[in-house]
């Protein structure tokens, strides 16, 4: 009876030692093959690695207060701010113009670099305007991204 018990104990053992070469030789078995494939590699990268979201925000300070209308001899003023979420620090380009019709005058241009999370704000003065329609717009150019408002004759 204490032979049996025995056995049982050491059946027991053998069986979990039989698992444990068994998972050793299937994890060896994966690494093997990754490395043998390298597109096996990069596809359970792929799978199993979150990357985040990356972009650049673009908008304008407090857009209640853009000018609406062109007043002969006036000058006019907005503030536009960019927001890095690229994950990495970047360099932008940006151009500031005004459109009428397919025509673009250039009002300003520049660039500045921002880290990671970095806001830049950016005021821009122009003026005065002709009385015509007129759409003004900020373009980041190395981000092929835009803004833009329209300001109206009277």
């Amino acid at each position: 009876m204490l032979d049996s018990f025995f056995m049982k104990k050491h059946c027991k053992l053998i069986v979990k030692i039989e698992l444990l070469f068994l998972a050793i030789a299937f994890i060896a078995e994966i690494v093997q093959a990754v490395n043998f494939f390298p597109n096996l590699k990069n596809t359970i990268a792929l799978a199993t690695t979150v990357k985040p979201e990356t972009f650049t925000e673009l908008y304008f300070e407090d857009h209640t207060q853009l000018p609406k209308t062109i007043k002969k001899g006036e000058g006019y003023s907005f503030v536009f701010t960019a927001h890095n979420v690229e994950y990495q620090d970047m360099k932008y380009s940006y151009i500031v113009y005004l459109q009428r019709d397919n025509q673009k005058i250039t009002l300003d241009e520049g660039e500045f670099s921002l880290k990671n999370n970095e806001y830049k704000s950016v005021k821009e003065n122009f003026g005065p305007l002709k009385n015509l329609r007129a759409k003004i717009l900020v373009e980041l150019v190395n981000k092929n991204q835009q803004i833009d408002f329209w300001m109206e004759q009277i």
